[in-house]
């Protein structure tokens, strides 16, 4: 559950919070076993719930990568080895530039 400052109750994208019967499990599925009382715990994530757990293990492999990006460009650096691409930021401009063309065309400006 997740509590914003308004106070009210939210569920939490793992979460599905059903009033018409059971939960129908997913495709992931974790158990796990205690020996002293031989209960056993599950847990099952909802189709949003792995959604939003693989978009999370893909943005923090895109943080590492970028760590890594960042090395490389300090290495070329200190190195004296990096250079600038004119052509490649122009290009990357001028996209940029037509993209906020794009978009400024669609937001009514006479309000």
């Amino acid at each position: 559950m997740e509590i914003p400052e308004n106070g009210a109750l939210l569920p939490h994208p793992a979460e599905e919070i059903s009033v018409d019967g059971p939960q129908q499990p997913s495709q992931t599925e974790g158990r796990e076993q205690n020996s002293s009382q031989g209960h056993t715990d599950a847990v099952r994530l909802t189709e949003k719930g792995l959604a939003f757990s693989e978009a999370f293990g893909k943005a923090r492999s895109l943080a590492e990568t970028r760590v890594d990006r960042v090395l490389e460009l300090k290495r070329q650096l200190a190195q004296g080895t990096y250079r600038v691409m004119g052509d490649r930021i122009a290009v990357n401009m001028i996209d940029e530039s037509l993209e906020n063309d794009s978009v400024l065309k669609h937001i009514d400006t006479n309000v």
